[in-house]
């Protein structure tokens, strides 16, 4: 294997250990945590730079061998028509295992990559909403709280209210007892101014 299709071994196997991690059911502050990590890094954006070229590069092998294949598969059919040549067969079928070992290597590393790329933007995604929603659930406990103080307050009013409206109504109650006694008080002394003016006739006859 040379050293190109190497590293493309390389790279699909790191690939598969990023994609194991990035599904695992970690703690949820630890995906937090290197999610943050991953999108505020700046060696990480280079390093996404980087792998853009290379999965470029992987694309053009994968184009080259699927020429290849293409070129063999004329080769033998060209063999099919003259002598057999064992040696020469042999070596055809072995070009061929190996052209076809580096198509799938390569594209099975393009569409892992692809996989990846989209796993991770969903995460991401699901990170952002479930922060999202804790902070919308702080948000209604808050205006909860709210409520239910200016539910006590109102309450608290209203019972001062009523307490206030019992007082006036024993205002009113106190003022309508003091009238009938200052009634009476009227009469008792017309009463009396009375007597004492029928006892003045009296005493002077």
């Amino acid at each position: 294997m040379t050293i190109y299709y190497t590293l493309t071994f390389t790279l699909l196997v790191l690939e598969m250990l990023v994609f194991c991690l990035v599904v695992l059911p970690l703690p949820m502050h630890w995906r937090h945590a290197m999610i943050k990590g991953f999108r505020n890094s700046p060696i990480v954006k280079q390093a996404l730079y980087g792998l853009k070229i290379v999965f470029a590069f992987i694309f053009l092998l994968f184009i080259d061998t699927f020429n290849r294949l293409q070129r063999i598969a004329e080769e033998h059919e060209q063999e099919e028509g003259h002598h057999h040549d064992y040696s020469f067969e042999a070596s055809l079928k072995a070009k061929r295992f190996y052209a076809q070992r580096n198509l799938y290597l390569t594209g099975f590393t393009l569409f892992l990559s692809l996989i990846l790329e989209r796993t991770i933007a969903l995460v991401i995604d699901m990170l952002e909403r479930e922060e999202q929603l804790k902070h919308m659930k702080k948000e209604s406990a808050t205006a909860t709280e709210d409520t239910n103080k200016l539910i006590e307050i109102d309450a608290s009013y209203k019972k001062q209210i009523d307490d206030l409206k019992n007082e006036i109504s024993g205002l009113k109650k106190t003022s309508l007892d003091f009238e009938s006694l200052k009634k009476r008080a009227s009469q008792q002394s017309a009463e009396y101014d009375q007597l004492v003016k029928e006892r003045d006739a009296l005493l002077k006859k």
